[in-house]
This record gives C-alpha cells, structure tokens and sequence, in this order.
C-alpha cells in the first residue's frame, strides 16, 4: 500500500488536500466516532451528516454512505470504470490506484479525481457540521469536477482544453485525454 500512496502523490492536486488525504489513509481524520473514541465530547449526534442513519466513522463518511458510494460510482463510470465494494478507505483508494489507463494523462485525471471525491465529501461534511450549511448532492457533485479540472491546469504538461470545457464534457475525458 505505501508504494500506492508514493505513486500517488505526484502534485496532481493541492499540498493541504495531498496532506488530508494522507491522513485519512492512515486513519486519523477526526471523525466524530474517532473523537469520541479520543473521550473528546462535544454537542449534536455523531450520526453522518450526509445520511443520518450510520455513525459518522471514516469509511462510513468518505465511501460507504450511501451519497458517498453513489459519487464515487458515478465518477467512476466517467472514466468507464464499474467500483468494486472494498471494506475500507484505504482499501477503495489500493483498488482506485490499480485501475490500468491508456494514457498518463487520463490516469492523472483519474488519481485527481480520487483526491478531489475525498476532499469535496469531508469539506462538504464540514459545511455542515460546523456551518450548518445544506449542501445539495448536485451541487457536490458539480463542485468534484471543477475541482478535478482547476488542478488539473496545475500539472506541468498543458492541457488543449478550460476549464470549462473539461466541467462541461467531464465524461469524455478518456476520449479527449487519447
């Protein structure tokens, strides 16, 4: 697994979401199951703030919750990719990093995307935790490929392509990228 995470951090996203990332792997995002398992209290329920159905665990939160899944699905089948279920995070991001591509840049998008599902889901979280935003599931979404193409304007090699046109033709990006 550590040689997945060294492949992976190839600046094809912000040092703080590449840190955040870091950390989630290994398992100490401050969830509020982890901070109450920490004996650190604090007010509300400790349920997701996506489903209010499950406690808000790490894996629960950034895979198995039911918004969570059905993003992670459905950017995947952008890239013609079906998600097998995994047990962890960390799990889904070894399965994430061992899907072959054509091409290096399809597969930078393809490793962006993972940093950018991740880090909109637990800023997204976050929104609501301690802003109590609503944060509509389109709108998330929407947000996830802006993210992926604004980084993606930051690798070395430059893209032929806005960013709005990667936004507005997200699932074309294999065809584009060949």
């Amino acid at each position: 697994m550590d040689a997945l995470i060294c492949k992976a951090w190839l600046n094809l996203a912000p040092p703080k979401v590449e840190f955040f990332l870091w950390l989630a792997l290994l398992g100490k995002l401050n969830t509020k199951v982890l901070l109450m398992h920490k004996g650190i209290r604090f007010e509300g329920p400790s349920t997701c703030p996506f489903c209010s159905e499950h406690s808000e665990t790490l894996d629960h939160l950034l895979m198995t919750c039911t918004l969570s899944w059905g993003i992670w699905c459905e950017l995947a089948a952008d890239f013609d990719v079906v998600l097998e279920s995994k047990e962890t995070f960390k799990q889904l991001f070894g399965h994430w990093m061992e899907v072959p591509f054509i091409n290096k840049t399809q597969r930078k998008f393809w490793i962006t995307s993972f940093f950018a599902v991740a880090w909109s889901l637990w800023t997204c979280r976050n929104e609501i935790v301690f802003q109590q935003q609503n944060v509509e599931d389109g709108v998330l979404r929407y947000m996830i490929r802006w993210r992926i193409a604004m980084w993606s304007k930051a690798w070395k090699e430059p893209l032929p392509y806005t960013v709005a046109e990667i936004v507005r033709n997200f699932a074309s990006i294999p065809e584009l990228c060949n």
